[in-house]
């Protein structure tokens, strides 16, 4: 899902998926209005054994 300001200028996105072994990804990605390149992203991935990881990401971005 994507997020635009009244400008119509990309702000944030959000993904999520699941993969073939069952783990839950979610991303976060902000963008730079002025320039629209990515500022952060959170990568949180949930395991089916219950285990949480979280990857942060400055002034770019790991996953689509």
């Amino acid at each position: 899902m994507k997020s635009y300001d009244n400008s119509g200028k990309l702000v944030s996105e959000i993904s999520h998926f699941r993969t073939t072994d069952g783990k839950s990804v979610t991303t976060n990605t902000v963008y730079n209005t002025s320039n629209g390149q990515p500022t952060n992203q959170n990568i949180t991935v949930f395991e089916r054994n219950g285990k949480v990881s979280s990857t942060n990401v400055l002034n770019g971005k790991l996953l689509p």
